[in-house]
């Protein structure tokens, strides 16, 4: 795979106004290289750059999201309701020329943003630690974040464009870009890019765990109310320097350690990921760092601020996804329509309150009410989960199960559904008999639990397990063209 060349941008300046603006940075032309890292704000306009990225449409912003992997996960009814680019994600057809461009964008957009992080890694590694702000601890973080973001990206591109570890054929699929101003890299095997997916993310781990901690004050920092913006709006402390608030928004040391328990849990390393992720479960400075929020509080918090490890901010989120709402003015064949028999719904639930609470109707049809607005508050309708609370409870339940710990793994996924206000899961862990039937009912928790947020495809994937009657194609092609600027 060739890249080009590498492009880094000059960002606005973030000033001190709203919670988020730090994130508001904008791409001006391209800039000298030299210019953009003579100082130490342009590091971190740098770094706020990639995360501005990666919130794009093309990316978490929408196709990863609620987009182009829900429909692969089908999450989605197909009866005419999916535009034409849908449709063909929906059936796996990926030689339609629709679902084509999506898959390069993907492609592309993402490698874009690896791009970057070399960059930024390179600058920062050869900085003088004097240049920034706090010195060290400032150079460290933002090192840290940039190999935590290299680690996320290529492991993304590796659950789309590569088997599963259980369907593994030892052939080699995407490129591992580490290099800074790289031409050139090969395609590596499903275990070579995952330890380095994970090299890098023990760095990160490492480099970061001095900000987030050691210190009380940016301990205290992942504490809920100062983490997201959900609770901003109460809080009566914010640091001196915006840069270091809103830890949620960053790559912060338990979202490393998260990301972390997933990796694990993809490469069957499942002892790995039942301890990275019971840490950042048991995680705490005097309260939990994350807890699960009450059934009473979801209309006004679809989010669910207090179980999100990390998030993204997208300012149009809520009106980006309006046009995917079945309503009498949009078209039918452009909308979102909740498959419930897929998901394990009936339409009678009253118990479930991700289905009362978190679906809205229209004309006897569900859809997903997380991305609209909210009851009373527009507090945290920016905000794109990345990884939350319950899915490290559903990385160890896996963990529990294939350990012949079955209780306590059936244990987790009900603590998970007692805070959706289902008291009664007689009949639930009744239809747990083996390990298939185990996997089947972990996955439709994580589709209910992380609907739209675009996860349950790849649990599908790394139990290969058919989505549809027909054969699932679960790798999507590598794109003819692989130059990517």
């Amino acid at each position: 795979m060739k890249l080009k060349k590498l492009i880094l941008y000059a960002f606005i300046p973030f000033t001190l106004g709203a919670c988020t603006n730090w994130l508001d940075v904008a791409p001006d032309d391209q800039v000298n290289e030299n210019t953009l890292f003579s100082k130490s704000d342009g590091y971190r306009n740098a770094l706020n750059g990639i995360y501005k990225n990666m919130a794009e449409s093309q990316l978490y912003g929408k196709e990863l999201l609620y987009g182009a992997v829900e429909v692969l996960g089908h999450s989605y009814q197909n009866y005419g309701e999916l535009a034409q680019t849908y449709n063909a994600l929906y059936n796996y057809n990926y030689k339609d020329k629709d679902a084509q461009s999506l898959i390069e964008n993907i492609w592309s957009k993402t490698y874009t943003a690896i791009a970057n992080c070399n960059g930024l890694i390179a600058n920062t590694e050869e900085a003088d630690p004097s240049l920034f702000e706090d010195n060290i601890l400032e150079k460290n973080l933002i090192l840290g974040e940039a190999y935590a973001l290299r680690a996320y990206l290529h492991f993304d591109m590796l659950r789309l464009f590569a088997p599963s570890k259980k369907a593994d054929d030892q052939k080699t699929y995407i490129p591992y870009y580490d290099k800074k101003k790289s031409t050139y890299e090969p395609h590596l095997t499903v275990d070579q890019i995952l330890e380095k997916v994970k090299i890098d993310l023990l760095k990160a781990k490492d480099l970061v765990a001095a900000f987030d901690t050691l210190d009380a004050q940016h301990k205290s920092g992942l504490l809920t109310y100062l983490r997201i913006e959900g609770g901003v709006k109460q809080q009566t402390y914010s640091p001196d320097d915006l840069f270091y608030a809103y830890r949620g928004y960053r790559m912060n040391y338990y979202a490393i350690l998260a990301t972390l328990a997933r990796v694990y849990s993809w490469s069957g390393e499942l002892d790995k990921a039942y301890a990275a992720a019971m840490e950042v479960i048991n995680s705490k400075y005097g309260a939990n760092y994350f807890s699960f929020t009450g059934a009473s509080s979801f209309n006004s918090n679809r989010k669910l601020y207090s179980e999100l490890i990390f998030v993204l901010s997208k300012k149009t989120l809520v009106e980006d996804y309006e046009i995917y709402i079945p309503s009498g003015s949009n078209n039918d064949s452009d909308t979102f329509i909740i498959d419930l028999y897929q998901i394990g719904w009936s339409r009678g639930e009253t118990a479930d309150a991700r289905f009362t609470r978190f679906l809205s109707t229209y004309s006897y049809n569900y859809y997903s009410a997380k991305y609209t607005h909210q009851e009373g508050s527009s507090i945290g309708e920016d905000i794109v989960p990345m990884i939350r609370l319950s899915e490290m409870y559903f990385i160890a339940s896996e963990y529990l199960y294939k350990n012949a710990k079955t209780s306590e793994a059936i244990q987790m996924l009900v603590d998970v559904r007692f805070n959706r206000g289902i008291l009664n899961n007689s009949s639930f862990t009744s239809s747990i008999r083996d390990e298939s039937s185990f996997e089947t009912a972990l996955i439709s928790e994580v589709q209910k639990d992380l609907l739209g947020e675009g996860q349950a495809f790849f649990w599908y994937k790394k139990f290969d397990k058919n989505i549809s009657y027909n054969s699932t194609n679960f790798v999507l092609p590598t794109p003819d063209n692989e130059n990517i600027f």
